[in-house]
């Protein structure tokens, strides 16, 4: 299997970086997170935000051009995510505790944005709905980009708590780490500890769940069910106040993503990747090979993208892709 982004590209854009993170802005545009990959011995004495990072698109349709990027300084623990409204783009955001500063990169030159001017928001998820970026926030807020460089909270019905209310204990418990839709009047925002909120297209009213486990992870799937991934990378299925554990995991980590693709839902984890077929957790197979790959995940416009740490590969529903591996 060829390799889209040949030897010397990679030695260009990948060489000496880490991928954490990607985002299907369509069939044709990848963007990827990378952070500089570097020493431990130096990295422990650094801020995450003095470590240089990179947000990268790969075009799959121009081989002959087949990447654009642009390297940020003071960026914290980035997260990418895409947005189609008012443009098609790709967002790089900074999670810092006081920094909540967006790259955005597309066609065009376009300057920084920032969530709240001067103040970290405690984002810690990305997620496109009827083509608007939504950002899911640790303190139970949500933000929507409703313009370019224009954020605005989408939190009503949100109890809403001092910066001092908010304890270590309280962040533990709730707050938001994923938000997903099956449109703008029918979202649901997942965090803490059985942490489920639900959002009619006016207002935020809580969900009833039936464990205080931890969960991360949000799916509002084309079949109807709200996938909410949890502690042990275990899966709940259901809506509203009615939902059903339909797998226990026994990892030490949680899921880094849902998505919905070829009719089934794909789990993601740093450690694996897996299918729910309706009925049971199976492994991804090719042919009659499994599938190993990890780290991070995103499904749109008909592929589905899984970004480990050196390497992204996309799959079409029939044939998995190489775009990018490490030639070292």
């Amino acid at each position: 299997m060829n390799t889209y982004i040949n030897n010397e590209l990679w030695q260009e854009i990948f060489s000496n970086w880490i991928i954490t993170g990607c985002a299907v802005r369509d069939k044709s545009i990848i963007y990827c997170c990378l952070r500089k990959d570097l020493p431990h011995e130096q990295m422990k004495d650094m801020w995450d935000s003095e470590i240089p990072s990179r947000l990268v698109a790969l075009y799959l349709d121009t081989p002959d051009d087949p990447y654009g990027w642009k390297g940020l300084a003071g960026f914290a623990r980035p997260i990418v995510g895409i947005s189609h409204k008012p443009v098609s783009q790709g967002l790089l955001i900074s999670r810092g505790l006081a920094d909540s500063t967006v790259s955005v990169m597309g066609k065009g030159k376009w300057p920084l944005e920032h969530i709240i001017e001067g103040q970290g928001a405690g984002t810690a998820n990305l997620r496109c709905i009827d083509g608007y970026t939504y950002a899911a926030s640790v303190h139970r807020k949500i933000y929507k980009r409703v313009d370019i460089g224009q954020w605005v909270s989408i939190s009503h019905g949100i109890p809403t708590l001092s910066e001092e209310e908010w304890t270590l204990e309280k962040s533990i418990a709730e707050g938001f780490l994923d938000i997903d839709g099956f449109s703008e009047q029918d979202m649901y925002a997942v965090g803490g500890r059985g942490d489920v909120w639900r959002y009619n297209g006016e207002r935020w009213s809580q969900c009833a769940f039936p464990s205080n486990e931890q969960i991360n992870t949000v799916l509002c799937a084309p079949d109807g069910n709200v996938y909410i991934g949890g502690e042990g990378c275990s899966l709940w299925v259901g809506k509203e106040h009615t939902w059903t554990k339909v797998y226990q995991g026994n990892s030490t980590i949680l899921w880094n993503q849902l998505r919905w693709f070829n009719n089934q839902v794909w789990l993601c984890s740093d450690y694996q990747l897996r299918v729910w077929d309706g009925k049971a957790m199976q492994y991804v197979m090719d042919g009659d090979k499994k599938v190993v790959f990890n780290g991070h995940m995103d499904a749109y416009d008909g592929i589905l993208v899984i970004a480990g740490s050196y390497r992204v590969d996309r799959f079409d529903g029939q044939q998995w892709h190489s775009i990018v591996k490490s030639y070292s």
